[in-house]
């Protein structure tokens, strides 16, 4: 059987097809850009076409897979339909996949990858070998982001964007938190509230749903009687510390969190401590970096940092973390927004989430292909904005200039934290290697 993936290089897909070819399917795609993922499959034996043509769509695929981004008018889309090829929905090809296993999900706004990576590890310290699907990739599935196990488990990471968790049927759900995110999907945080009770009403009795007990908006997700499954609380009181290297409160409960769903399938205390003892972070997630060549941060003692947030609260999250493991450092934030809408509708947040910090350096923001917008709040805006309320504000029209920057002013003894969900890691993975993998 032949797959063919629109969108292969996002997290979820390029896991999903590395998923279809481990299972003996032959597997091929395309993506609008170049980056880690595209070249990682390239290299397995997983074709990936960088220009998304009807042609790429042949008479012998079996079965197209696209990403929520492609539209009805995707010339590939399009190509699949006048040759009366079937076509599924990312999420519709993970809901499949989630009725043939005892499917464990976590989803919530932030902290899913961890969570997932989290659960996981202990999962394989354990001996339950899992399958895993995971929006990131980590040393304990050997730099990827998706594991083949053999035993019928199977943890993923489980999207509310474009109600993509809808399809799915878990037997087991964690929820991390639930924060005002994707409204333009939701319109707004009571429409992500209801949101996440519908994915709960779609449950069966047997089904277990975890929630962040201090997480006033999970518990009224999962407070309608209309919801069969049953509701557990966990950080509803005080735990014991986590050994994390890890750094972050916000880490302690997403561990708290994996162990309650791991003590449910029977996994021993032990078992758990060692997977998060031994667990070293995941891509984009605090990822330390190193230059390849550049020898002036050696000399200016600088410390380089990648990470995935591009909410408010995920911001404030990750820089509060950043302080913590380095109180007397100065942090430079160099961050690119994704999405307008995001920035519009959340705008004050941004402000306060950068609060307090000693330079903030701004690039234009991100527009995912066929999503771009035109209307609404800009990066600029929030240059603008922010230049008003605190010094070291600065613009930068690219990603070089930012390191020219480093370089030109020697920038001395500081974190510097490469952030946002576009384009902005592919772009520094040219300057830096993971100190991760």
């Amino acid at each position: 059987m032949k797959v063919y993936f629109v969108g292969i290089g996002g997290a979820g897909m390029s896991a999903l097809a590395r998923f279809y070819k481990k299972k003996g399917y032959e597997v091929l795609g395309s993506d609008s850009q170049l980056s880690m993922l595209t070249e990682e499959l390239i290299a397995e034996g997983i074709p990936v076409s960088y220009k998304e043509l009807k042609k790429n769509i042949t008479r012998d695929i079996d079965l197209v897979i696209y990403t929520a981004a492609a539209r009805e008018e995707h010339p590939e889309r399009v190509e699949a339909k006048r040759r009366r090829i079937k076509s599924i929905l990312f999420a519709q090809a993970m809901g499949d996949l989630t009725k043939q296993y005892i499917t464990i999900a976590v989803s919530g706004t932030h902290g899913k990858s961890t969570t997932t990576s989290l659960l996981a590890a202990i999962f394989i310290e354990a001996g339950l070998d899992p399958s895993v699907i995971v929006g990131t990739q980590t040393r304990e599935l050997e730099g990827k982001n998706f594991r083949a196990g053999k035993s019928r488990y199977l943890i993923i990471e489980a999207d509310e964007y474009d109600r993509t968790f809808h399809n799915y049927q878990p037997a087991v759900t964690l929820i991390t938190n639930i924060d005002a995110d994707h409204l333009d999907t939701y319109r707004d945080l009571a429409g992500v509230i209801k949101g996440f009770t519908q994915y709960f009403q779609g449950m069966g009795e047997g089904a277990r749903i975890f929630v962040n007990g201090k997480d006033a908006n999970s518990l009224k997700a999962a407070k309608p009687q209309s919801i069969k499954a049953r509701v557990v609380k966990y950080n509803n009181k005080a735990f014991s510390k986590w050994p994390l290297k890890i750094k972050g409160q916000y880490n302690q409960v997403n561990a708290e969190g994996a162990w309650q769903v791991a003590k449910f399938f029977g996994v021993e205390k032990s078992d758990a401590r060692r997977a998060m003892k031994a667990y070293e972070g995941s891509f984009r997630r605090m990822e330390e970096l190193t230059p390849k060549d550049s020898s002036f941060c050696k000399r200016q003692k600088l410390i380089f940092y990648t990470d995935y947030a591009h909410h408010p609260t995920e911001i404030a999250a990750t820089l509060t973390a950043i302080k913590e493991k380095y109180p007397k450092k100065k942090v430079i934030v160099m961050y690119e927004a994704h999405q307008r809408a995001r920035l519009t509708l959340l705008f004050s947040d941004f402000i306060k989430a950068f609060r307090g910090y000693t330079e903030v350096w701004l690039l234009p923001e991100y527009q995912v292909k066929g999503r771009e917008e035109t209307s609404g709040k800009s990066a600029w805006d929030l240059y603008n904005k922010l230049t008003k309320a605190q010094k070291g504000v600065e613009w930068l029209e690219t990603v070089e200039d930012g390191i020219q920057k480093l370089e030109k002013e020697k920038v001395k003894d500081s974190v510097v934290v490469f952030m946002g969900a576009g384009a902005i890691d592919n772009k520094i993975r040219s300057y830096f290697k993971s100190l991760l993998f």
